[in-house]
């Protein structure tokens, strides 16, 4: 039997999460199941990669040369795919260089070029980032064309959300969902840890756009009213470059008094979590109920609940499931700053409450989204897929 997958990647390893926090977690699950895995990329946003390859715990790792632009890049995918010869290609989102090697993939298997099955990595919907990103209407309909297209010509969809399990169900109903969250590892000691009595600031990873800045701004005096001295220390890149100035002159603009209160950390990294882990009561993860935020999976969550500190987020889409049995201290979706404000300030003033928070945070995070138990998954899925196309699917 053919035990060969190749994931096809949309862009690098770089500040984009989805590749080194999602794909190639699940890729090293699955080499423990017998399986041979390629990770096939594009690095157009790391161009320094550009033909590097190497091995990471059993996954090799090819970075396309970049040479003579996007059809070449495509090109290369595909040369890549057709040495390897693999089971399953599975397309990690149905856009950019992996969308056009899907569409290649799925018109030359309608002619008998290629056997392979196709599997489509869904974590976030792409139609809702065009309005942030301020893409031209030509480009925005082209990848709202290819998301489109790409739910519907597959042989299983992996999707990260339930939102997104639902979406693609009534899109293509009849092709096999996995629901398949973002997972964890069981963090090693060296990993930064929240400890109890740390601090009284607030932590808030942002890409600037889970919230509105006049949000922010009522939630900061709502909560200075019986927290004075504690600071929101604002860490996260922006999506578009340039967002996070014109959030940040936003707040300034509406409240010199909130802006006042606030720490602009920019990109954190994770060799500087520990010291600000010593600083927090608590992380917040605010988010208004937009398609944006329902739809997506937060990584950052995820590792925020691992390593213990207490959280409190909004009721919405994938944190609702995260912060679920009192794991974080859930706000109702579409609740006012001021109703968060309290809840938060309820979490600073239990250090009781903070303990239970972060234990039971930890141990579901461990018991259910261990990315071992995640891949086991995959890997019955990818089974499944296979028992059940034996016969080639046409469009």
């Amino acid at each position: 039997m053919n035990r060969r997958i190749c994931f096809v990647a949309p862009f690098g390893l770089g500040q984009k999460t989805t590749i080194w926090a999602r794909t190639l977690p699940l890729a090293k699950t699955l080499v423990a199941h017998g399986w041979r895995l390629t990770i096939l990329i594009p690095p157009w946003d790391t161009p320094v990669d550009a033909g590097r390859r190497w091995e990471d715990a059993g996954v090799d790792v090819v970075q396309v040369k970049l040479d003579g632009g996007l059809f070449f890049q495509v090109f290369r995918l595909l040369h890549e795919i057709k040495r390897l010869q693999p089971a399953i290609v599975h397309v990690v989102k149905p856009r950019a260089h992996a969308g056009l090697v899907q569409w290649f993939l799925w018109q030359r298997r309608r002619v008998g070029g290629i056997n392979a099955r196709l599997v489509l990595d869904v974590d976030d919907w792409e139609q809702a980032w065009a309005p942030v990103n301020r893409y031209s209407w030509p480009v925005a309909r082209f990848l709202a064309w290819q998301e489109e297209w790409g739910i519907r010509h597959v042989d299983g969809v992996t999707a990260a959300s339930r939102w997104l399990v639902d979406h693609i169900r009534q899109a293509n109903p009849a092709s096999p969902i996995l629901y398949l969250p973002n997972g964890v590892e069981p963090p090693t000691p060296a990993a930064p840890r929240w400890t109890p009595n740390a601090g009284n600031d607030i932590l808030f990873f942002s890409r600037f756009v889970e919230i509105s800045p006049y949000w922010l701004v009522r939630f900061l005096l709502s909560l200075h009213e019986k927290h004075s001295t504690s600071r929101l220390l604002v860490a996260g890149a922006p999506v578009r470059p340039g967002l996070d100035a014109d959030f940040r002159a936003a707040v300034h603009a509406a409240s010199p008094q909130a802006a006042a209160q606030i720490e602009w950390l920019g990109y954190v990294d994770a060799a500087q979590l520990a010291a600000i882990y010593a600083r927090i009561g608590c992380a917040i993860f605010p988010a208004e109920p937009t398609i944006l935020q329902q739809a997506k999976c937060s990584v950052r969550l995820a590792n925020t609940l691992l390593a213990g500190a207490p959280v409190v987020a909004s009721a919405v889409g994938e944190q609702a499931a995260y912060g679920a049995d009192g794991a974080a201290q859930l706000v109702p979706a579409g609740a006012t700053p001021e109703t968060f404000a309290a809840a938060v300030s309820q979490v600073l003033s239990t250090p009781a409450q903070q303990r239970t928070l972060s234990e039971h945070a930890r141990q579901r995070l461990l018991t259910r989204y261990d990315w071992r138990l995640l891949g086991a998954k995959l890997h019955t899925f990818y089974q499944d897929i296979l028992e059940t196309t034996k016969q080639v699917i046409s469009a």
